[in-house]
């Protein structure tokens, strides 16, 4: 693992702020990330207490989930997470196994997004982000040939997907296990149906550099640190999933660890 984030785009924006937009690609930026997401879920209710101070899940510790950070003179300040679709499928299957089942039946291939995160106060700020990891969302998610995000959101944030980045509400009004039963809908996005519009233009026309696109693969040393995270904090029940992807995928020659 590299030692420094070297994925980056920087973009000054109206308010004069500038943000460097990338992969995680150190633990450091990693756990920074974690504790983001932990800390605006926990003052939001959406989790309880845990040992370590971080949000992360099992999925996080596959090799087709990767972590996105926006960042200020080096201090994160912004976090998205894309979970592929793979060996344990995606978390909103828990709420939603009918529809993902139907859009995969389409032949495409799917990542969700989730553990959106921002330690700033100012909507205009968040909502300016937000954008701008999303364009780094499309890209990345493009270039692993996926053709379609899903998300799951609370209701009143809804309309912010929809709105910056096109997404459209599938499913009805249910409640998340993930996040202390809080109400929750599903959006989806396929890329193909925004081709021509402005969106689409906005998203995909003006490219990261390949090198910033490139796959964020923790190893070994890393992926032991979270694993024992999740232990820590009374999730070891999860781990038989993630060997098992790991016996799978070595002996399907998937993945090499």
């Amino acid at each position: 693992m590299t030692k420094t984030l070297v994925s980056t785009s920087r973009v000054t924006s109206v308010l004069e702020s500038t943000l460097e937009f990338g992969l995680a690609r150190t633990r450091q930026d990693l756990t920074s990330a974690f504790q983001l997401v932990f800390h605006s879920y926990f003052e939001a209710g959406l989790v309880g207490e845990k040992l370590s101070g971080l949000r992360l899940t099992p999925h996080h510790l596959l090799p087709t989930s990767e972590v996105m950070v926006a960042k200020s003179e080096g201090v994160v300040t912004s976090t998205l997470s894309m979970f592929g679709d793979g060996y344990l499928g995606l978390p909103m299957e828990s709420m939603y196994p009918v529809e993902v089942k139907g859009l995969r039946d389409q032949g495409l291939r799917l990542a969700e997004i989730g553990c959106l995160a921002d330690r700033r106060s100012s909507e205009i700020r968040f909502i300016e982000t937000f954008a701008h990891l999303g364009r780094l969302v499309a890209q990345v998610a493009v270039s692993r040939d996926i053709d379609g995000i899903l998300a799951v959101t609370h209701p009143k944030h809804a309309r912010l997907y929809k709105r910056v980045m096109g997404f459209r509400q599938i499913g009805e009004l249910s409640e998340c296990p993930y996040a202390n039963g809080n109400p929750a809908v599903a959006l989806f996005l396929k890329f193909k149906d925004h081709q021509g519009t402005p969106l689409y233009s906005k998203y995909l026309d003006h490219p990261f550099a390949p090198c910033e696109l490139e796959p964020s693969r923790w190893d070994r040393s890393t992926r032991q640190h979270f694993q024992e995270i999740l232990k820590r904090d009374n999730q070891s029940h999860s781990q038989q999933g993630i060997y098992g992807y790991y016996n799978w995928a070595a002996a399907t020659g998937r993945f090499s660890p």
